[in-house]
């Protein structure tokens, strides 16, 4: 059973006027019929600064939802009612964005059974209408925790390692335009201890004394093995997943992920790939 956690918009970083917001993407998705979760840095943000007082090191203005459609003709008749009957406006650039009040930026990322083999989904529209959503449906399989909103509003949110797998995949796709996911990364597993640290005592026992850990290098043997439970749903993110680590530490002087690290620990590419090489380490535990 999945827990619910009690916070307020103080504590999310984030302005009562979104109560607005979210009752009326609500009244959207209940009218037809479409669960959901946060994920995105909204997501982080619940974790970090709601539930464990830690401080993330950026902001952000968009809040990204996914959202569990099974024909894209729901997600269409969706997105017109919430622009017809509850005042977001479209974004010409995205067909996956909808704006609120001029100001806020709300991304509804549609998956479930519209997505192809290789979780990409495809809209009827404008500007971007084809989007990779691989790992959604797996992080939603393995359960969510909930989040009440000051009483007003309930709504489930992504799990620390569903994070890290949608950021990994995200710079994968594009690692031109997404450094920033990497320093997220590195910001989630430099606290990882802290905020997972009654999950470790319980089920991750057996890497104490085991051998001479550093307490980040421990998180990521345990992110890894997180994010496997995710991955092992579907044989082509999981195979995916250990691209990724493979390809960060396979080859020191090649590894993308080591190298923007860098930039959030001060330290060396050494130390990264050794840092990459634990989740791998925890990702490749049967």
């Amino acid at each position: 059973m999945m827990n619910t956690y009690k916070l307020n918009y103080n504590q999310l970083r984030q302005q009562p006027e979104i109560s607005e917001m979210l009752s009326a993407l609500e009244r959207g998705l209940t009218k037809y019929r479409v669960d959901f979760y946060l994920v995105g840095a909204v997501a982080r943000d619940v974790w970090m600064s709601g539930i464990n007082k830690i401080e993330p090191r950026r902001t952000t203005g968009d809040i990204d939802f996914a959202v569990f459609i099974n024909n894209i003709s729901t997600y269409d008749e969706l997105r017109e009612h919430l622009i017809y009957e509850e005042g977001f406006f479209p974004y010409k650039g995205n067909n996956f964005v909808l704006i609120w009040k001029g100001r806020t930026q709300v991304d509804l990322l549609p998956f479930g059974a519209i997505e192809d083999e290789n979780g990409k989904v495809s809209t009827n529209g404008i500007g971007l209408t084809n989007i990779s959503l691989q790992g959604f449906t797996e992080i939603y399989d393995e359960g969510l925790p909930e989040l009440n909103l000051e009483g007003e509003h309930q709504f489930k949110f992504c799990t620390l390692p569903g994070i890290v797998l949608l950021k990994m995949i995200a710079f994968d796709d594009r690692p031109e335009h997404r450094r920033d996911d990497i320093k997220d990364i590195s910001d989630i597993l430099n606290h990882f201890f802290d905020m997972y640290n009654e999950e470790i005592y319980t089920n991750h026992l057996d890497l104490f004394g085991e051998e001479e850990f550093s307490l980040r290098e421990l998180s990521a043997r345990v992110m890894g093995r997180e994010i496997k439970k995710i991955a092992k749903r579907n044989l082509k993110l999981k195979e995916r997943i250990m691209s990724i680590l493979e390809r960060n530490t396979n080859d020191k002087t090649n590894s993308n992920m080591a190298i923007i690290m860098i930039e959030y620990f001060k330290n060396t590419v050494e130390d990264n790939v050794r840092l990459i090489g634990h989740i791998k380490e925890g990702f490749q535990e049967s």
